[in-house]
């Protein structure tokens, strides 16, 4: 963000506005939309597709696995 010109103290409020939180509701938010439009695929091609989603937009793989959990389309891996 200091690349872009954006002052330190401002990227530190920023970041003090994050939490694990309010992570995981953007991350769920992110998953139902995606989810929504995927009703006729395979649950592994679901799964594999907002891993996908959400690993691009930054999120941990704890929170990815919380939404996949919470969605109700976790694929056991063997």
């Amino acid at each position: 963000m200091r690349g872009k010109g954006v002052d330190q103290e401002s990227i530190d409020a920023a970041l003090d506005g994050i939490n694990d939180e309010s992570e995981y509701r953007t991350a769920f938010s992110l998953a139902m939309r995606k989810y929504s439009t995927m009703s006729r695929l395979e649950p592994e091609v679901q799964v594999r597709r907002i891993q996908s989603l959400l690993q691009r937009k930054g999120f941990s793989f704890s929170v990815i696995g919380r939404v996949l959990q919470e969605l109700g389309i976790e694929v056991a891996r063997y």
